[in-house]
């Protein structure tokens, strides 16, 4: 999986204001093990992205197809 998408579920919880707690406890996990998720250091399970997403509550292609630049201004990397 792209490491986008793992810094793309973080931008959309900060733009959502979720504290990375809230997601971690909705989520039943510690927040260590979803940390460890936003930044790409364990691999995402379908089933796991599929929770995160409803956490979220965005669709699985969203997450995929985010771009921070549409909000910001920001150049894509």
């Amino acid at each position: 999986m792209k490491y986008s998408v793992y810094e793309n579920i973080r931008k959309i919880r900060e733009l959502k204001n979720l504290t990375r707690e809230y997601v971690a406890a909705e989520l039943k996990m510690s927040t260590s093990g979803y940390g460890k998720i936003e930044r790409g250091d364990v691999d995402l399970t379908v089933s796991k992205l599929i929770e995160i997403s409803k956490v979220l509550e965005v669709s699985i292609e969203f997450i995929f197809k985010f771009d921070v630049s549409i909000f910001f201004n920001e150049t894509t990397r």
